[in-house]
């Protein structure tokens, strides 16, 4: 299962464990919806590195097509 998964996931799990602890005052629900937000945490940052792997690697292989897009943007604005 995907980070992206996983978040989608732990969030489902804690809007549910939310609705019961606040509304039915269940108080096992409190610790399931602290349990699924630090899941939402973790997932947060796992996703983050995968994105900017992913960011990198397209950047790395636009490099290899000749002008960055900074600088293709740049020479845009010139003309």
């Amino acid at each position: 299962m995907s980070h992206h998964d996983k978040l989608i996931e732990a969030f489902a799990t804690y809007q549910a464990e939310h609705e019961k602890f606040q509304d039915k005052g269940v108080k096992a629900s409190a610790a399931r919806a602290r349990k699924a937000l630090q899941e939402i945490a973790g997932s947060c940052k796992e996703r983050r590195k995968e994105i900017t792997e992913q960011k990198e690697a397209m950047e790395e292989k636009s490099k290899g097509d000749g002008m960055s897009q900074d600088a293709a943007r740049h020479a845009h604005i010139r003309k």
